[in-house]
């Protein structure tokens, strides 16, 4: 492979390892998961009877976010990088169809839309009531690698598309705030160019400014970004600091102005990806989303070095993946590439 096939294979990888691995923690705190564990979780461990969504799953089996992820993929792959509404739309019926993915692991605003968009609603479903909630969790921020990745090197047709394979699901600013701020950061990272912090909070402010169909209340993905990339920068490197820094004054759950800052915080200020994806393994709660998109962050701005073949190896197994393949595919489909 390339060097930069080689740190493709990097980012896809550390968002199945985050993701494989935060699922025996999510919904934990962490004094649930030193108690129950005996330790930090390093390797992959299987869920515990208590936990929420994975009791029984076969260590190293992805979750819904790196499943939404690699449908996205192949949505991209399939459209040449030139995915239409209707082509996201497909991709998450189509990810829905997988029985058990969908019934453990569904958010509640993903489950909502998949039910109407397999009535044949043409766009995202909307709740009947008000509500601040709907379309403000992160699912949109788990296929938002995918585009990453696709345009390396161009953050604002990785932004457009974020947005786009965001929609049919989560329709709201506050969606496209955080899709946009981890595609912009991965597509930065793989080009060799650009700052982190500032691509992802550039490109969390112009998902807020797109037109979106619902307009949700709440706290701003770019203000709670801000914030979040402050405490790390003031950790100093401090994992387990950091972590707890940013549960307190940020939160690591599912809401979208939650996850994404304290991902792309954790990325910032940990940098090497494994330190990064076992730091929010080990602060639960949403743990293998944060996991997930940390790590694909910070890979995006590492050699590819770091990536443990073992741990990849049985993730590929289990799940019956090619993760070269995925990247060889994924990095060359899009129209405009770097040069």
């Amino acid at each position: 492979m390339s060097p930069h096939l080689q740190r493709v294979r990097a980012v896809l990888a550390a968002a199945c390892l985050g993701d494989a691995l935060g699922a025996a923690t999510e919904g934990m705190s962490r004094h649930d998961i030193r108690s129950v564990f005996g330790a930090d979780v390093t390797d992959f461990v299987p869920p515990p009877d208590g936990a929420p969504f994975a009791k029984g799953l076969t260590p190293g089996v992805l979750t819904d976010d790196a499943t939404q992820m690699l449908a996205m993929a192949r949505v991209l792959i399939r459209t040449g990088g030139q995915p239409t509404p209707a082509d996201a739309v497909a991709g998450m019926i189509s990810w829905a169809d997988d029985h058990d993915v969908f019934e453990r692991f569904a958010g509640p605003t993903t489950r909502l839309a998949i039910e109407a968009l397999r009535s044949g609603a043409s766009n995202v479903a909307s709740p009947d009531v008000y509500s601040c909630s709907f379309g403000a969790s992160n699912g949109a921020a788990m296929r938002a690698p995918a585009a990453g990745v696709a345009f390396a090197g161009n953050t604002d047709r990785a932004i457009e598309v974020a947005a786009l394979l965001a929609a049919p699901t989560h329709n709201t600013q506050v969606a496209f705030a955080g899709a946009a701020a981890v595609a912009a950061a991965i597509a930065a990272g793989l080009d060799g160019a650009g700052n982190m912090p500032d691509t992802a909070l550039a490109a969390a402010r112009a998902g807020e400014a797109m037109p979106s169909p619902r307009h949700v209340g709440g706290a701003r993905v770019s203000t709670r970004l801000e914030l979040a990339l402050e405490i790390a920068e003031k950790a100093a490197g401090d994992p387990a600091g950091t972590m707890i820094a940013l549960e307190a004054a940020v939160g690591n759950g599912v809401a979208m102005a939650e996850s994404v800052p304290t991902a792309i915080a954790l990325a910032h200020g940990l940098r090497e990806p494994m330190t990064v994806i076992r730091t929010a393994v080990n602060g639960g709660n949403d743990s293998d989303t944060i996991a997930m998109i940390a790590g694909a962050v910070a890979a995006a701005y590492a050699a590819a070095d770091w990536v443990p073949e073992d741990m990849v190896g049985v993730i590929e197994q289990v799940n019956c993946i090619d993760l070269e393949a995925v990247s060889a595919a994924l990095a060359g489909c899009a129209a405009e590439r770097p040069a």
